[in-house]
């Protein structure tokens, strides 16, 4: 990971157009998996909601696919993966596993507190732990507890999803 290794910009972009396409077709058939919740017109339920956007990464997914193949640019480029890539998938498995034991609100705060923090430190370039540290780290769970709050009352309240709670067993 922390090697110099440049791959070319065609083959990443190709790659990348696979998994948004994967990703999307899975999501799309676990939308069709989801409970209507209380809403019984099928445009407003969150399983469509979630079928629309997955449509549409799909079609980015496709584009992306094409304009590789078409233009097959020689540029190098960074790889797939490094550090930022492999932090954000382990927190997002992380974030997976705890969400059925802490619930989505705790879970969800932690997850997106752990990520800016994390992002910020590697934009700091050795800087992140100067003066004004706790401030900084004040606002980032700030922002998580809003952003978490913001999805949750989206989810919970407007489209009645099930969310998961806390339970410790």
């Amino acid at each position: 990971m922390g090697h110099n290794f440049k791959m070319k910009q065609w083959v990443r972009d190709l790659i990348y157009g696979i998994v948004l396409v994967v990703f999307a077709v899975g999501n799309i058939i676990y939308a069709n998996t989801l409970p209507p919740g209380s809403i019984k017109i099928k445009a407003a339920q969150a399983g469509t909601y979630l079928a629309i956007v997955m449509i549409m990464l799909g079609i980015l997914g496709i584009c992306l696919i094409v304009r590789s193949l078409s233009q097959k640019s020689q540029k190098k480029c960074t790889p797939l993966f490094n550090r930022a890539t492999v932090v954000t998938i382990l927190a997002m498995v992380l974030y997976l596993f705890l969400l059925d034991k802490l619930g989505f609100l705790l879970s969800s705060v932690l997850f997106v507190f752990a990520l800016i923090t994390y992002y910020s430190f590697e934009q700091s370039q050795g800087k992140f732990f100067s003066k004004g540290i706790f401030k900084k780290l004040a606002a980032y769970f700030l922002c998580a507890i809003i952003t978490t709050g913001v999805c949750y009352y989206l989810f919970g309240t407007v489209l009645t999803v099930v969310l998961p709670q806390f339970s410790l067993f």
